[in-house]
């Protein structure tokens, strides 16, 4: 059972959580359910603590990285004479490392290397012990104390402290304090590592930092010094994705994404002649950072010198010979191959070159958001573009009329189809490049944030034997993911599986995809006419643009396939009237449509930046929103690019036919009427599930505001 817990403030400042083995504690984990128990063991040099939890009877381990807050359920009573009653409230506010937030009032903190020790006080009057762990706070404020979740004096860079590895390292100077505080760092512990050292798949690079025992580094931030780049050639540094840091005492450090391969040391090594230890980073971050460094000085002079040449030939129109030969040049070949690789390591969905009067404008389209990534002399621009063009199969002679092109590239583990439009524009040619991830692009249907009801619904109208099923939005909204992933499910049943796409977008294994071709006259009519003697079982159709592909894809959904299409309206319920005005009559649409799964994309906040959203009275009107709600969004930072978005979701709307819609379907009905039947059938609107996930801090109130269908 648990200890009577009765200590003063001022004992708190001489005993740790680690005294009250026995006490009776909640435990708030993040991603996991609370605890409530009895503390077994409060561990500090294996940064765990152990809960006999009352509704299992089990004992449970818990990692000080899993902490959010230990609360003791005990008041603490002052001892006579004590001073708890007698002390001054402070003010306390905590912001944790996944956006969450806690304040209110306490009378004593005490910070160790580990954690904050707080009484807060209650409501009732009593004193309340709460541990709040470092690993768990991103940035503190008690009175006037502020800190970022590391202690301040004698904490985690002094040599006698617990050296916080785990904490992404930003300076040479930090990584040097943290190398000299763990002298065994360079003594031989590289040499007694064991082949379970490697990086688990479930481990993220600061957990691997914390269990080797080396730094974790930031390398977005990190101040690079050029004299070390040497040691290293480009060639090596990009085959083993590795990066050098600094000399330290006569040391190589290297940012590597396994510190624990032994022959990979061992080959840096030899390669530069010096002693090597490694320290961790994250690989898009390594990738980034030689794409940056290496090769930029001896390009530099190169494209200088094609930048002066261009503009000393000023207005002048270059031949044909000359636009090739600078296609080819080796510093325009790695600045366009630069420009790529960084794209695909940002995971940006699209590539922009904008020409303006004397400058070209590069972009990148992260999450939704154009970001400006860098501008060039407009004298390259003729050079890039010609690369572009050599790289996607174009005639690099016409630069009169629009071009388009495909490419594919491979980036490490990541195959990559490149998709170019080039444009010709008063200021020149204007390139947008999309970039199609074969890795990240196919998803299954869990993953395209269906709630686990519709998620049912969903799979269950792809496992019907004939009918037609329509996904809707506008352009960008996601309809071309959902259709792959709905593939992705109905392939499972080994069935016959054929797409008409404009164009093909991604190439699945075991599904006959065909490419629209209207020169010829290959349209989606066409070509369904066709598809339907190849005894096809399921039939996607990229788009449904006329009346005479829709009337053949009820008419092919009427006769024993699952047809699976897009369309372009606003909402599920305009969908069923869009499909009578294409002139399909209302009886076939009652007999073939299974359902239609409205969507947008909405962007995610930033988990780094997320803070309190101001938000406008009038947005709060429109929405229905009381002035007492609080909503979220990212207020931008490095992590995010300053957008304060990091990742896309979709929201929707899933209409299922049932016996009581089909009913009124007749040439007459109108949308609401639809949209009315099939709320009271169970379906739940977009702008409702988007504003579930605003309400969740997962969006922000301005998004589902532009989202909003109602």
């Amino acid at each position: 059972m648990s200890k009577l817990l009765s200590l003063s403030p001022a004992q708190l400042t001489a005993a740790g959580a680690a005294g009250h083995a026995g006490a009776e504690v909640m435990l708030e984990r993040f991603d996991a359910d609370p605890l409530s128990g009895e503390l077994c063991e409060f561990d500090e040099n294996g940064l765990r603590l152990v809960i006999h939890d009352h509704r299992s009877g089990e004992r449970s381990e818990v990692s000080f990285e899993q902490v959010r807050v230990l609360s003791f359920a005990q008041d603490f009573h002052a001892a006579p004479g004590a001073a708890a009653g007698k002390g001054e409230a402070r003010t306390y506010h905590v912001e944790f490392r996944d956006g969450g937030l806690r304040h209110g009032l306490c009378r004593e903190v005490r910070l160790d290397a580990h954690g904050l020790h707080l009484l807060e006080c209650g409501e009732d009057g009593g004193l309340h012990r709460l541990w709040l762990p470092l690993a768990a706070i991103e940035r503190y404020r008690i009175g006037g104390m502020e800190g970022h979740g590391q202690p301040a004096a004698g904490g985690a860079d002094s040599p006698t402290a617990p050296v916080r590895l785990d904490r992404p390292v930003r300076d040479p100077d930090q990584l040097s304090r943290l190398l000299s505080a763990h002298s065994y760092f360079l003594t031989g512990a590289r040499q007694r590592r064991r082949p379970n050292d490697a990086p688990r798949a479930d481990e993220s690079p600061a957990e691997l930092a914390v269990r080797l025992g080396v730094p974790f580094v930031d390398l977005k931030q990190f101040r690079i010094d050029e004299s070390v780049l040497r040691l290293l050639s480009e060639t090596v540094v990009r085959e083993h994705c590795v990066f050098p840091l600094m000399v330290f005492r006569d040391h190589l450090v290297v940012a590597m994404e396994n510190p624990a391969d032994i022959e990979l040391i061992k080959l840096l090594h030899f390669v530069s002649g010096m002693s090597v230890e490694g320290c961790v980073a994250e690989r898009g971050a390594i990738q980034h950072a030689v794409d940056t460094w290496y090769g930029a000085r001896e390009d530099n002079a190169a494209l200088h010198d094609l930048e002066v040449q261009g503009s000393q030939d000023g207005g002048r129109e270059m031949s044909l010979h000359e636009i090739e030969r600078m296609g080819k040049e080796k510093p325009v070949v790695r600045m366009v191959n630069h420009i790529l690789t960084d794209a695909i390591h940002r995971n940006a969905s699209d590539i922009h070159i904008r020409p303006g009067e004397d400058e070209v404008a590069l972009l990148f389209r992260q999450d939704g958001s154009l970001v400006p990534i860098r501008r060039f002399n407009k004298a390259l621009l003729a050079a890039v573009v010609a690369r572009i063009k050599i790289i996607g199969r174009m005639n690099i002679a016409e630069r009169r009329l629009p071009q388009d092109g495909r490419a594919r590239m491979i980036e490490g583990d990541a195959i990559v189809d490149m998709r170019i439009s080039i444009i010709p524009t008063v200021n020149g040619e204007s390139v947008v490049i999309r970039l199609l991830n074969v890795q990240t692009g196919l998803r299954s249907i869990s993953e395209l944030g269906f709630n686990s009801r519709d998620a049912e619904r969903f799979v269950d109208l792809l496992h019907k034997s004939y009918g037609m099923l329509l996904v809707t939005g506008p352009t960008g909204s996601g309809k071309s993911t959902t259709l792959y992933a709905a593939l992705q499910e109905v392939r499972k049943q080994n069935v016959n599986i054929i797409t008409v796409e404009d164009p093909v977008e991604y190439h699945i294994d075991g599904i006959e995809q065909i490419q629209v071709n209207t020169a010829p006259g290959f349209t989606f009519a066409r070509a369904l006419r066709n598809i339907l003697r190849h005894d096809p079982d399921v039939i996607m159709v990229g788009e449904i643009r006329d009346q005479e592909t829709a009337k053949i894809a009820v008419e092919s959904a009427l006769t024993g396939h699952l047809v699976l299409s897009t369309l372009h309206t606003n909402d599920a319920p305009t969908t069923v009237m869009r499909l009578i005005e294409m002139g399909v009559e209302s009886f076939l649409v009652k007999s073939s449509l299974l359902g239609v799964l409205a969507q947008r994309l909405v962007r995610i906040n930033c988990p780094h930046c997320i803070e309190p959203e101001p938000v406008d009275a009038t947005m709060r009107r429109f929405l229905g929103v009381g002035e007492d709600e609080v909503f979220h969004h990212g207020a931008g930072c490095e992590a995010c690019n300053h957008t304060g978005f990091h990742g896309r979701m979709a929201v929707y709307e899933l209409l299922a036919m049932t016996p009581e819609l089909r009913e009124i379907l007749r040439p007459d009905v109108s949308a609401d009427e639809v949209r009315e039947r099939a709320r009271a059938e169970g379906m739940v609107a977009l702008t409702e599930n988007a504003l579930k996930l605003a309400r969740e801090g997962r969006i922000s109130l301005a998004e589902v505001y532009r989202v909003r269908l109602e």
